[in-house]
C-alpha cells in the first residue's frame, strides 16, 4: 500500500509548481488551510520536509524538488489516460497542434486523403505561432519545427527542408534580380527572428546587412501571403511553397538552394500510449512526408 494518497500528491504538485499554497488552493478550488494540512500529513508520512517558507513563497527543499521531478510525469500520464477515456466514449478524435504556415501550405491540402480513409474520425487542428503545451490543451500530437529537443516530449523526425528565394510572377513587372548580389536593390520579406535569409545568404555569399528595403512579418504564413501579393522577395521553405510554385502563384529565383538547419518533428508527450487512431494518423503523416521528400530539390 502506498504511504500517501494520489490526492495529496496532486495537491503537492500544484503547491510546488506555484510555490504558493494560496495559488494552489485557487487552482484546486480548496482552502489554503486544506493545502497546509495536506502538506503536513504528507511530510509526516514521508518523514521529510518538502517546503520551506521564504518570504511569501513556499520554496521546495532538496527532497521536495526530487519528489516533484519524479511524480510530475506520472501525474501527467494519469491525467492523459483519464482524458482519453472520456474522449473515446464520444466520437473518436485526434487533436493536432502545428504552425499555422505548415497547416496552411502542407497539412491541410493533403488532409482530405486521410479523412476519406477514416470518415468517422474527427480531426481538430490547433494552429499557432508558438509552442502548444500538449498536456494542458489535451493535444494528442504536434508537428513542430526545430532541432527535435523538447523537454518531457518524445520527438521523431518527419521531414527535412530546403530554402530558396521566391516571389510572385508579377513582382516588379516580372523583372527579377539577375543574381543574388542584386537582391539589395529589391524589397525582401522576412520573418521576425527567422533564420531563412541568414542561412541562404551565407551560402550565396552575400551580406544580409546590405539589404536596404525590408518588410518583417510575425510568421511565414503572413510573409508568403505578402510574397504572393507581389510585395517582395522571400526566402521560403520548400515544404511551404512547393504547391504554390506548382500552382503558378510563386516562382523560384536562382538555382542556389540551402538546407534548413531546422526540421519538422512529430511530437507527443513522453511515454504516451498511442491509440489506434493516433497510430494511423502518424503512419499517414510519415507516408506523405516520404512521398514529398522524394520531390525535394536536389
Amino acid at each position: 500500500m502506498l504511504p500517501t494518497s494520489l490526492n495529496s500528491l496532486t495537491t503537492f504538485e500544484a503547491a510546488a509548481r506555484h510555490q504558493s499554497y494560496s495559488l494552489a488552493a485557487a487552482e484546486l478550488h480548496i482552502t489554503h488551510s486544506a493545502i497546509s494540512q495536506q502538506m503536513r500529513v504528507l511530510e509526516d508520512s514521508l518523514g521529510v520536509t518538502l517546503f520551506e517558507r521564504k518570504g511569501r513563497q513556499m520554496q521546495l527543499t532538496a527532497e521536495g524538488t526530487q519528489l516533484l521531478k519524479q511524480i510530475q510525469p506520472a501525474l501527467r500520464q494519469i491525467s492523459r489516460a483519464l482524458a482519453q477515456l472520456k474522449t473515446e466514449k464520444r466520437t473518436p478524435a485526434i487533436r493536432v497542434a502545428t504552425l499555422q504556415s505548415f497547416a496552411t501550405f502542407w497539412l491541410l491540402p493533403r488532409l482530405r486523403q486521410f479523412q476519406n480513409a477514416h470518415p468517422d474520425l474527427a480531426i481538430h487542428i490547433q494552429a499557432a505561432i508558438g509552442l502548444v503545451n500538449l498536456d494542458k490543451t489535451q493535444t494528442d500530437i504536434a508537428i513542430r519545427f526545430g532541432l527535435g529537443k523538447w523537454e518531457d516530449y518524445d520527438a521523431e523526425k518527419l521531414l527535412d527542408d530546403q530554402l530558396y528565394p521566391v516571389c510572385s510572377p508579377d513582382f516588379n513587372g516580372g523583372r527579377f534580380p539577375a543574381s543574388p548580389k542584386h537582391l539589395r536593390n529589391f524589397r525582401i520579406l522576412c520573418v521576425e527572428n527567422g533564420r531563412e535569409w541568414q542561412n541562404w545568404s551565407q551560402l550565396a555569399g552575400i551580406e544580409i546587412t546590405s539589404f536596404k528595403h525590408e518588410t518583417h512579418h510575425s510568421d511565414s504564413n503572413l510573409m508568403l501571403t505578402a510574397a504572393k501579393a507581389g510585395q517582395g522577395i522571400a526566402v521560403a521553405r520548400h515544404s511551404l511553397v512547393a504547391g504554390e510554385i506548382e500552382a503558378g502563384n510563386l516562382v523560384r529565383l536562382f538555382d542556389l538552394i540551402a538546407p534548413s538547419d531546422y526540421s519538422y518533428y512529430l511530437v507527443t508527450p513522453k511515454g504516451l500510449q498511442k491509440n489506434d487512431a493516433l497510430q494511423a494518423f502518424e503512419q499517414w503523416l510519415k507516408k506523405e512526408a516520404k512521398v514529398f521528400a522524394r520531390k525535394l530539390l536536389a
